[in-house]
């Protein structure tokens, strides 16, 4: 199978072209984003190269997926290619609908246009609201949805649109809703950045610092889980549900911390006196999040936070040019 990622060179996208190439069952993974993967990036990829290609194209544009699919003879689609809230999409609010809404189109469009049957796409956590619209349980696909900004309305809007795709031109689509995204390279909103940061720094040597307490939890999905369910999920024809959570438990930055310094002993990383707002709860994402339905339909389960944070590390090392680290420094710490 030829599998075009759009989005290809961004967090999620990079990793899942890895992990579906990765697959001896993939012929060809095609990146289609509007920068090129970075250097450091395609030394995971080098020893699949005859396997990847990468071409520039924007989510936006129809034809630039069109072309992709034309070139490349692509039999199935995934779209990793979003824009998260924050500075950009504050300031300018038209090209968030471009992205994450016309682009989520296009894709199921170029889909219907090439005769693709099989697409994987971005949906969010964000859809369900706050915590507190759910009480003290874990959220689970079958809730119903009370997302709370344009960002999060949009990928709701992309999974009725999917919908009307699937009933209309029998197209199996399957979104996946992200919790917070974490991995080397991450950087937007702030609690991706801090997520981000806690790892990579340290990694290389460099401090990190942060004004709050972190003692806040945040459901968190490793890029690397997020590749490798999407690699299931595309292979498969189609799946016994619209939609899967991907999402580990109630997880702080002190306890990334934690593992962080099990393999670096000296990391210098310190936390200010800023406690989690006492109504986190009525607003925001929630921080728990159900995973069951990924584990009966696919056999999917997450990383442990260990092995997770490792490659995070290593990638960080990968791109300052430093040796990986290969095992746990301190294990019993």
């Amino acid at each position: 199978m030829n599998i075009l990622v759009i989005g290809g060179t961004g967090l999620f996208g990079r990793k899942t072209a890895l992990h579906l190439l990765q697959d001896k069952e993939v012929s060809l993974v095609v990146a289609m984003d509007v920068n090129p993967p970075k250097d450091w990036a395609m030394k995971e990829i080098d020893i699949y190269k005859d396997r990847f290609s990468f071409v520039r194209g924007d989510v936006s544009q129809l034809e630039d997926i069109m072309g992709a699919i034309k070139t490349y003879s692509i039999d199935r689609i995934v779209n990793w290619a979003f824009l998260l809230p924050g500075l950009v999409l504050q300031s300018n609010p038209r090209l968030s609908v471009k992205v994450n809404a016309l682009g989520m189109c296009n894709g199921f469009e170029a889909a219907r246009l090439a005769g693709i049957s099989r697409v994987v796409y971005a949906s969010s956590e964000g859809v369900y609201g706050p915590q507190d619209e759910y009480g003290d349980r874990e959220v689970t696909e079958d809730d119903a949805m009370h997302p709370g900004s344009a960002y999060a309305l949009m990928k709701q809007f992309a999974e009725i649109l999917a919908a009307q795709y699937t009933q209309q031109y029998g197209i199996n689509l399957t979104a996946l809703r992200p919790t917070i995204g974490y991995g080397h390279g991450g950087l937007n909103p702030d609690v991706v950045k801090q997520f981000g940061e806690i790892s990579s720094l340290p990694a290389i040597g460099k401090p990190i610092s942060f004004d709050v307490d972190g003692t806040n939890t945040s459901s968190l999905a490793s890029a690397d889980d997020i590749g490798e369910l999407t690699r299931l999920l595309i292979k498969a024809p189609s799946s016994p549900h619209t939609a899967y959570n991907v999402g580990g438990p109630p997880t702080s930055l002190r306890d990334v911390a934690a593992v962080v310094r099990k393999y670096i002993p000296d990391a210098n990383i310190t936390f200010g006196k800023q406690a989690p707002p006492a109504d986190r709860g009525k607003r925001g994402i929630p921080w728990k999040v159900s995973m069951s339905r990924a584990k009966q339909d696919f056999g999917f389960s997450m990383l442990p936070l260990e092995e997770a944070v490792l490659i995070h590390i290593n990638d960080a090392r990968t791109e300052a040019g430093l040796k990986p680290i290969t095992r746990l420094i301190n294990p019993k710490r």
